[in-house]
């Protein structure tokens, strides 16, 4: 365990981002390679890296996924492995993750599957949301065809080593859009002479606002977060001819998604043509809905139980999004959290660190989940 944990903060000390997770990529490589899989694929998505252990077999082919990208956010507080990258960092405890796959992959090195064949994938920009989709989009990835597929999430605000896990949605279908508004400038002395589109952005946000159903337990959940807004230029004789607004929106479950997108374009356009602005629409990030499988839920609560660890059983998931839903929308998958302690840091603060004590515990449900589905031979 204790190499895992060098490795970890290994990790933690060179973070990288989306899609740049090079140097991350080569270090799981250099620490996988000594255990001889039977396969090692680099480059799957473009920075991924898809490790194979192979019983021989016919059984079961089983997908495990951690993730190897950091955060744009400037690290506080971390003395002994703290971020060596300015301005970026683990902030999201993908360095946990995949420290707890590496030791999955020991696991499995030292103790073949009795069949089948297990995948472990360690998966660029997840952050993005746009990592998923790059590898599924792989040729090399098409080719293994998962008979279902598990990844964890560590979660602060839940008690350390509790697996908390449920069928249905576990993480909510996100998308981040922006709507670009474009009108005429003006002296501003004479604003009338132009179209100022900073009356329709307001209203947009007012309206936006209001259309937020905030409670989780509601089959209407829905929210509409600003996360940037613009509107003109630092020019003060100039009336403003243009603006944009980044927002995020989430739903519990996919099919609500585009409906609110379309409620947010209809109005965001309707404003516009009542102020004579023309708008344009780009969605920047989209992660799908993660829907647990109820059949391989079940195989990881028995797992936990099998563990010993203590199984919390939310009435609804989490309201972040997270890259591994897209896979779930092509073979049965679990997304699981495991709780990094009541009190911990937030994920994507500045001070949160993952803990390294999470390690064995994913490593140990991982590792219950691959010895029971290869021994009752679990397939499709």
């Amino acid at each position: 365990m204790t190499s895992l944990i060098e490795f970890r903060r290994d990790l933690h000390a060179h973070p990288e981002l989306a899609h740049e997770e090079h140097r991350t990529a080569e270090r799981v490589v250099e620490f996988l390679a000594p255990l001889a899989p039977d396969r090692i694929l680099t480059g799957i998505g473009g920075t991924g890296v898809l490790v194979t252990f192979d019983s021989g077999a016919p059984g079961p082919v089983l997908l495990f996924r951690s993730e190897l990208d950091a955060l744009p956010i400037v690290e506080l507080d971390v003395a002994t492995h703290g971020s060596r990258h300015d301005g970026v960092s683990h902030k999201c405890g993908h360095d946990g993750h995949s420290a707890i796959l590496a030791g999955l992959a020991g696991r499995l090195a030292a103790d073949r599957p009795e069949r089948g064949v297990v995948h472990l994938l360690f998966q660029p920009a997840e952050e993005t949301g746009t990592g998923a989709a790059a590898v599924l989009a792989d040729p090399v990835f098409d080719a293994i065809r998962p008979d279902f597929g598990v990844a964890l999430h560590n979660m602060p605000g839940f008690p350390l080593h509790a697996v908390v896990v449920k069928p249905g949605s576990i993480t909510c279908a996100v998308r981040s859009i922006v709507l670009r508004f474009t009108g005429r400038t003006a002296h501003a002395s004479e604003p009338e002479k132009g179209e100022n589109p900073a009356l329709a952005i307001a209203d947009l946000l007012r309206e936006c606002d209001a259309m937020n159903v905030a409670d989780m337990t509601s089959p209407d959940f829905r929210l509409v977060t600003p996360v940037h807004v613009r509107v003109g230029s630092v020019a003060y004789g100039v009336s403003a001819g243009d603006g944009e607004v980044h927002l995020t929106i989430r739903t519990a479950a996919n099919s609500g998604l585009a409906e609110l997108q379309d409620s947010i374009v209809e109005l965001a356009r309707r404003l516009g043509d009542r102020d004579g602005v023309h708008v344009d629409v780009e969605v920047v990030e989209n992660f799908a809905a993660n829907m647990n499988d109820p059949q391989v839920t079940e195989r990881v609560r028995w797992a936990a139980d099998a563990c010993g660890f203590d199984v919390i059983s939310p009435e609804f998931g989490m309201r972040a999004g997270e890259d591994f839903g897209l896979f779930s929308e092509r073979f049965p998958c679990c997304m699981v959290l495991l709780g990094a302690g009541e009190h911990h840091h937030p994920i994507h603060n500045p001070y949160y660190d993952f803990p390294d004590e999470l390690i064995a515990t994913g490593v140990e449900l991982f590792d219950r989940v691959v010895r029971q589905a290869t021994a009752d031979g679990a397939s499709r």
